[in-house]
């Protein structure tokens, strides 16, 4: 059998051939599991691999047997919270791998737990990986090198040989508050999820180039980051209250969700006394009243490229390095222009 067979060859086909489990299949070139060493060298003889020996097999050598399934890697914290931008690009994933006859598998990880990807890299079960967040020193990359499995990245990374589809995270971040300083606001205080994550660095690099461009000196004590639960978001609010802020730019809608639901509580007007503006529009913030300004992003279409850039470099087609997708300020009553001061809150 030639090698150019070899590569075209499924899990499924030599199982089909032997009269074997695909599992059997699996654990004989993983060399991972209970099987013995005369199974494992029929299956090494079938793919023209007869000098099979009697230890198991290298990871990072394993033959190229192919799956049609793909991982979509997911943070952890996506178990206990609903998180709309990955659902949607979660859409967006499942409906270009069905059209190109792939399925897709879903795995959790963390900074420190990846063990469900570690799983499927181990047995084979995957052809290729989608990253959905981008994360500094992330060991999910290593894991993936390690291996020699292909993946994209939706996020952006300093590491320019990862492949990458993203939002102008930092365009639409300026963008945005350009227009908040236009509409009068003078005191923008931006609140922001942790830093170890690019789109949060990017919005915050956006926010200041906003500044920037409008000749606006920025105060520092303004910028709130690191924001990871309801008790910080509501610990920045009152800081950036403290420092007369006339205007809170949050930096996703779960914290621009938060921020209204406790200026609610405390009788605070929206946008009478104070705008509120989201850089990620969500379902929740347009159904609230007042409704929320936002940067409205197609989640979906980003899944869809990130797909098609997996799966043609799986074909062996060229594909580009990294690819943006665009986007759109929404505006909503939450910043409509009142003529009132901070004074007068």
């Amino acid at each position: 059998m030639s090698a150019r067979e070899n590569e075209k060859m499924t899990i499924e086909q030599v199982a089909a051939a032997l009269g074997v489990s695909k599992t059997t299949v699996s654990r004989a070139l993983s060399g991972k599991g209970r099987i013995s060493e005369e199974t494992r060298a029929r299956v090494y003889a079938y793919i023209g691999m007869g000098n099979a020996r009697s230890e198991p097999a290298p990871v990072q050598n394993p033959p190229k047997l192919r799956t049609n399934n793909i991982a979509m890697v997911m943070p952890q914290r996506f178990i206990t919270l609903d998180l709309p931008f990955l659902r949607k690009c979660m859409g967006g994933i499942c409906t270009m791998a069905d059209q190109r006859g792939y399925d897709m598998l879903v795995c959790y990880s963390s900074y420190t737990e990846y063990t469900q990807l570690q799983r499927q890299l181990a047995s084979h079960k995957v052809d290729g990986v989608i990253l959905t967040y981008a994360m500094a020193d992330d060991p999910c990359v290593d894991l993936l090198r390690q291996y020699d499995v292909p993946f994209v990245l939706i996020g952006r990374s300093e590491d320019k040989t990862i492949p990458q589809a993203d939002n102008d995270q930092v365009a639409a971040a300026c963008e945005m508050t350009r227009i908040l300083l236009q509409m009068g606001a003078k005191r923008i205080a931006l609140l922001v999820g942790s830093t170890i994550y690019a789109v949060n660095t990017d919005r915050t690099r956006g926010y200041l180039r906003g500044f920037a461009e409008s000749c606006v000196p920025v105060d520092q004590r303004l910028v709130h980051s690191g924001i990871e639960s309801t008790g910080q978001t509501i610990d920045a609010m009152e800081a950036a209250l403290e420092q007369k802020a006339d205007c809170l730019l949050c930096g996703d809608d779960e914290i621009a969700c938060e921020v209204m639901r406790e200026l609610r509580n405390r009788h605070i007007l929206v946008p009478q006394d104070l705008r509120v503006a989201s850089l990620y529009d969500s379902s929740m913030l347009a159904s609230i009243t007042p409704s929320v300004s936002a940067v409205q992003y197609d989640a979906e279409q980003l899944g869809r490229t990130a797909c098609r850039m997996l799966l043609d470099h799986l074909a062996g087609k060229e594909t580009v390095q990294r690819q943006i997708e665009g986007y759109q300020v929404i505006l909503r009553e939450s910043t409509k222009w009142n003529g009132r001061t901070n004074d007068a809150r």
